[in-house]
């Protein structure tokens, strides 16, 4: 287990072909999403959901994703679809990422000043949420990679696990053991990226 920030910061990767890994228990994912409800959100709105499918209930959920993209995908492209769905469906589970809208308009009506920007607060501390939990499975040598097939599969989801109507559906992770090596990662240079004065 790597314990420095900046190990676990550098070594996080998207890792999109997975494994089962026995380890990976449901009382572990919750432990490292209740140490990952820790993350900062603006006006402590808490309006970020999640919902945990482990299991059979993680495979439903990338097969019914690849049925949703089946009927969208050209017959030419879709054997890359279906082989990138059981890359995710290989893993241990899935966390779908989610904003409570009734949350969200609350806090519009509450601090109206501010009512403009509630939307992209919330998308903001769900981006946290999702950040500090991939640190926390980076941690503990888990992998994961974050998914947006949101808005095709927001129905299917919400019918099938009983979500409530109020709930936006934000990303979906998958999570287990790597079952792949990430390529290098290149990135532009600093000082293109970030200015310094003073």
């Amino acid at each position: 287990m790597r314990t420095k920030l900046n190990e676990v910061m550098r070594d996080r990767r998207s890792i999109r072909v997975l494994e089962r890994d026995e380890r990976i228990t449901k009382k572990k994912v919750e432990e490292m999403l209740r140490l990952a409800l820790y993350a900062p959100n603006a006006f402590n709105m808490q309006s970020s959901r999640a919902v945990v499918l482990l299991g059979h209930e993680h495979e439903k959920f990338w097969d019914i994703t690849k049925e949703i993209l089946r009927r969208v995908t050209p017959v030419s492209a879709f054997a890359r679809t279906e082989h990138k769905m059981d890359g995710f469906r290989g893993g241990n589970g899935t966390i779908l990422f989610f904003e409570d809208t009734e949350v969200v308009d609350r806090y519009k009506k509450d601090f109206a000043l501010y009512a403009d920007k509630f939307g992209q607060f919330s998308q903001h501390n769900n981006a946290i949420l999702q950040y500090a939990l991939w640190l926390v499975f980076e941690e503990e040598d888990i992998a994961a990679s974050l998914q947006h097939y949101n808005p095709l599969v927001d129905e299917a989801v919400c019918e099938e696990w009983n979500v409530p109507k109020t709930w936006e559906l934000v990303a979906q992770m998958p999570f287990g053991k790597a079952a792949e090596r990430p390529e290098i990662r290149e990135f532009k240079p600093f000082e293109d990226i970030v200015k310094i004065y003073g």
